[in-house]
């Protein structure tokens, strides 16, 4: 009597493992199936928008930067004017 009770529980295990098994694979080829091939194909939209969209800024940014040194060059230009104009003999000096 012993010995039925120690076989029992590993045959219960592993036709519980292979029940599991065959129901896993029939849930997975149905509906799980159509499920990860919607999230694959909505996953590559969502890349591909999110790419669209990162790469739609490049534009204005490199714009912006690019008006920014502009900006900075005239500034830098203007300042030297003034400065020139507010010390009109220090150019030939030795100092």
């Amino acid at each position: 009597m012993a010995s039925e009770k120690d076989g029992g529980f590993g045959w219960g295990v592993i036709v519980g493992f292979a029940l599991g098994m065959v129901a896993g694979v029939y849930l997975a080829s149905g509906p799980g199936r159509d499920r990860v091939e919607h999230l694959r194909t909505r996953t590559i939209e969502l890349t591909s928008s999110a790419r669209r969209v990162a790469g739609g800024a490049e534009g204005p940014l490199r714009r912006a930067v690019a008006e920014g040194i502009e900006a900075a060059r005239r500034r830098r230009g203007e300042l030297a004017e003034t400065t020139a104009e507010a010390m009109p003999g220090r150019e030939g000096d030795d100092a």
